[in-house]
């Protein structure tokens, strides 16, 4: 018997500091901005991610950023600063 425990929100996963999945640090954002984040590949194929402001537009002139980390990394104090005012 396969039983599948369900994920925590994305909003408990990370105050744990545990790592999200796009969509969940998308609607993270989301939830706490109105921002969101896009995942693509770039012309060669590797991962590329997107912060889309209110109008949905790519920030940050359009270019990418690799990997969920760095996305993390400019996102993460707006994200912070939501959860400690709710």
């Amino acid at each position: 018997m396969n039983i599948s425990i369900p994920r925590p929100c994305p909003e408990i996963l990370w105050r744990e500091g545990a790592d999200l999945t796009c969509d969940e640090l998308s609607g993270l954002l989301q939830e706490c901005t109105g921002y969101a984040v896009e995942s693509t590949t770039d012309e060669d194929g590797e991962p590329a991610f997107y912060v889309i402001d209110l109008c949905g537009e790519r920030m940050d002139d359009g270019f990418p950023f690799p990997d969920l980390e760095s996305v993390q990394d400019l996102v993460g104090w707006r994200i912070d600063e939501a959860l400690a005012e709710s």
